[in-house]
């Protein structure tokens, strides 16, 4: 489970992709759906995010790249 900080750090860029496609702002959607990635990317390799945590963030990662696959180039 993500406490503190880090549960922070996930939740508004996940707040910002929610946004911005809710505003139908595909561009910046998609952009803070790589920053999204990144952040997790970068937690996980710092040891921020557990295994299981990360799985679960994965799941939700991918659920995202299937609503952006009409997006990406």
């Amino acid at each position: 489970m993500l406490f503190g900080k880090t549960k922070k750090i996930v939740e508004d860029k996940e707040a910002e992709i929610k946004l911005n496609l809710s505003n139908n702002y595909k561009d910046a959607a998609y952009k803070s759906f790589l920053e999204f990635v990144s952040v997790i990317k970068d937690l996980r390799n710092d040891g921020k995010i557990s295994a299981k945590d990360f799985d679960k963030l994965s799941s939700r990662v991918e659920e995202y790249r299937k609503k952006f696959r009409n997006y990406i180039n």
